[in-house]
């Protein structure tokens, strides 16, 4: 749980972590593109999250897509309920 915490305290890794929660499922240039960043940029930052388990990947051709493995998903749902809950908010 601290590893997700420590990953999630970064502002763009917890915008990824977001964004394959509402998406399921997504390749980093479409992440790249979401996020105004340069693929290699969101690359470095999913490798990190990749390294602590809280994301898997599958290949389909040349491309990588990434989506959360359950036990992350489950923390991480906590979170993201407050986000969108403060977002409705405001």
């Amino acid at each position: 749980m601290s590893k997700i915490l420590t990953l999630a305290g970064n502002e763009v890794r917890l915008k990824i972590l977001f964004l394959l929660d509402m998406e399921n499922e997504l390749c980093p240039c479409d992440i790249a593109d979401i996020l105004e960043m340069s693929v290699p940029a969101v690359s470095q930052h999913i490798r990190k999250i990749k390294d602590a388990g809280i994301i898997s990947s599958r290949r389909e051709g040349q491309t990588l897509f990434y989506s959360l493995n359950d036990g992350g998903e489950k923390i991480l749902s906590y979170i993201f309920q407050g986000i969108k809950q403060s977002k409705i908010a405001v």
